[in-house]
């Protein structure tokens, strides 16, 4: 009996003092919970201030299911709400029979389901269910400038493009907040979540013209559709400040319905797709083999009916510019002569050159872009034979992100050095020299011969003289060799030549019957360059 006593007496003691502190952490526990709240995020504005992205307050429902006792009222409840269109019926029934503290039912509800759950829950007072205000991400031109400006999820924490890039800046990862609740399981604290909801003093500031922007894409969607096209893409860029003003793309997505779009769709074409540029790269590495003195602005080659480089026979393009006999670096440039180019590049030692194509193309890359987040890719031959030395002249055999040659022609219309590119108009970047300006500006008054008469002659505009180059390129094929019928048809130019201002690159992926870039993506340069004089002009 004594022994009995004391082991009572133990028990007693232990849950007054032991076991006290986890008894009122357990009952803590059933008056708190962690839940997200969405708090400020930011504005996205354009260069002159055009607001491009901003966060409203929008309502969220949320029920208590364990408070909701009375059966009755819990079904009027669930068949209520599940009338309302755009309400998540199939979750309803689960989320109603959960015995918890506290469920969201519906975050950041659009306005008119909003008003339509008001008025259920005004027949229904107190009865474990409410709105909580946070915040929304609003894009008020949809799929504007998409995918560059990205999205949000539900937690206003940016998923992609310039929203998951800037996303410490912009400041709004939902912060997690504690709901409390009263003896009776009541939420006390809702004033001092709502209170987080407030309007964002910061502002990132783009260097895009969002009046060119969407004029940009009207015109790029017409040359999708005319030609059938998988994708494509315009990126438009002030020289001198080496802003981009127009980086427009298409297909976009609607950033408030992104989960009905292919992953791929999120993606910023000219920067986050390899490609095999074409002839589009001739005026590069000419402007590197100049440099590096291994031809010179006077040099020479002799073009016949084909290039015979170890086991292969490289031929121009039929297009019907074809190129004959002695031939100048200009020759080569304005009918865009495959032949020409792979001699001109094997006029260089085999080493040499992919060490200077290493050089430029990657180590001084670095250089391009002012800021990490417009960095595209690149690819060198992995096998660096004669005949890859060749075909990397024209294009062929070497990937890289048509941002990246898009800066390398910005460098050749600002005589060799360029002010690297940035898309947050904050950022000032000091030029920096890429090529000798001679050199650049030798193959630049080359590339005027281009439009004037040769494969770019479609990118011709009245009174404004025009420096461009046409690229046609094969798209490789996964399991070798290349896609038959498969076609990136572009165009790089700038203007006004003699003292360029812009530089615009179109890119045009797959586009069916037609698919030379200058009769596809030359014209489509020609209408945008004619929309960014204007739009300069009445600035």
């Amino acid at each position: 009996m004594i022994v009995l006593f004391f082991v009572a007496v133990f028990k007693q003691l232990y849950f007054v003092t032991i076991d006290r502190q986890k008894l009122i952490s357990y009952a803590q526990e059933q008056r708190n919970e962690r839940v997200k709240v969405s708090n400020p995020r930011g504005e996205i504005i354009d260069r002159e201030g055009v607001v491009l992205a901003f966060s409203i307050p929008s309502y969220s429902l949320y029920i208590q299911p364990s408070l909701i006792k009375n059966d009755e009222i819990r079904n009027k409840l669930y068949e209520e709400l599940s009338k309302i269109k755009g309400m998540p019926i199939e979750n309803l029934k689960k989320i109603f029979d959960k015995n918890a503290p506290f469920t969201w039912v519906y975050r950041k509800m659009p306005f008119d389901i909003e008003k339509q759950v008001r008025e259920v829950l005004s027949r229904f007072p107190d009865e474990g269910i409410g709105l909580i205000k946070e915040e929304k991400r609003v894009y008020p031109y949809k799929d504007l400038a998409e995918p560059l400006l990205g999205f949000v999820g539900i937690d206003n924490q940016g998923l992609e493009g310039i929203e998951k890039f800037y996303n410490s800046y912009l400041g709004s990862i939902s912060k997690e907040e504690n709901l409390e609740f009263d003896a009776n399981g009541r939420i006390v604290n809702i004033d001092k979540l709502e209170s987080l909801v407030q309007s964002s003093p910061v502002k990132l500031k783009l260097t895009i013209n969002s009046k060119l922007q969407g004029l940009t894409e009207r015109l790029l969607d017409e040359c999708m559709k005319k030609y059938n096209a998988k994708r494509g893409t315009v990126v438009v860029v002030d020289v001198k400040t080496g802003s981009i003003l127009t980086l427009a793309q298409s297909p976009r997505i609607d950033p408030d319905k992104f989960y009905d779009f292919p992953e791929e769709d999120y993606r910023i074409i000219s920067r986050d797709f390899l490609y095999e540029p074409g002839s589009i790269l001739k005026p590069i590495i000419f402007n590197i083999l100049l440099d590096n003195n291994i031809i010179s602005k006077n040099t020479t080659v002799n073009i016949g009916k084909y290039l015979q480089v170890a086991n292969r026979r490289i031929f121009d393009a039929e297009d019907g510019m074809g190129l004959s006999g002695p031939s100048t670096i200009k020759d080569i440039l304005r009918y865009s002569s495959n032949i020409g180019a792979g001699s001109l590049a094997l006029k260089a030692p085999n080493k040499e050159y992919f060490e200077l194509l290493n050089k430029y193309f990657c180590d001084d890359e670095k250089y391009l872009f002012s800021e990490n987040f417009l960095k595209g890719y690149i690819h060198l031959p992995d096998y660096k034979g004669p005949v890859e030395q060749a075909t990397t002249a024209f294009g062929q055999g070497i990937s890289l992100s048509f941002l990246n040659v898009v800066a390398y022609y910005s460098a050749i219309a600002n005589g060799g050095e360029i002010v690297p590119l940035k898309i947050i108009d904050d950022d000032v970047s000091r030029p920096q020299r890429l090529f000798d300006k001679g050199n650049a500006d030798f193959i630049r008054k080359c590339l005027v011969s281009v439009v004037q008469d040769g494969t770019g002659v479609n990118a011709k505009i009245n009174g404004v003289e025009v420096a461009g180059k046409t690229g046609t390129a094969q798209k490789p094929s996964k399991l070798g060799g290349y896609i038959p019928g498969e076609y990136v048809a572009s165009f790089i130019g700038f203007f006004p030549a003699n003292d360029p201002k812009y530089v615009i690159g179109v890119l045009i992926d797959n586009p069916v019957g037609i698919h030379w870039g200058g009769s596809v993506a030359a014209p489509l340069f020609r209408e945008i360059a004619i929309a960014t004089m204007s739009m300069s002009m009445n600035r």
